[in-house]
């Protein structure tokens, strides 16, 4: 690039010199391969690669707290969850997690906290049924792993 700009500069004896051009890239080419990403899965990314793995959903604001711990727990295994608190009824809350094509979905009704469990709901396969916590979190885990689907 240098010769092809004729590009000169005066060096300390007075000679002039051609600079020397190193040329790196590598956020270029991420960006470009997240560019790649997203047009080949358009947006729906398998469970591994999405940047929110699951949401849980919460039936009233009650039921808050037990869904931040369930949160919590899954974030400390390196699961990427979060809790839905935009206080919205349930079927758009799900609509919404659908549309921002969140791979899994969690329901937490009175019923899933006093069983310490979780209603799941993927994208793929729809009502998966309540599962006890730890369990989902295992099957997530294992998943996510494997580059699975859960």
């Amino acid at each position: 690039m240098p010769e092809r700009f004729e590009l000169e500069y005066v060096a300390e004896d007075g000679s002039r010199q051609r600079p020397v051009m190193i040329h790196r890239a590598p956020f270029g080419s991420v960006e470009r391969l997240v560019g790649i990403l997203i047009e080949e899965y358009a947006g729906d990314f398998p469970l591994w690669l999405a940047p929110e793995q699951v949401r849980l959903l919460s039936v009233s604001d009650e039921f808050l707290p037990f869904a931040r711990e369930v949160v919590a727990k899954m974030q400390a295994v390196g699961i990427r969850a979060a809790v839905d608190e935009g206080g919205d009824r349930l079927g758009k809350s799900i609509r919404n997690a659908e549309k921002a094509k969140i791979p899994v979905m969690g329901v937490i009704g009175a019923k899933e906290v006093e069983a310490q469990a979780i209603s799941v709901r993927t994208r793929a396969s729809g009502e998966l049924g309540s599962m006890a916590v730890d369990e989902v979190i295992a099957k997530l885990s294992e998943a996510i792993g494997s580059h699975g689907s859960f």
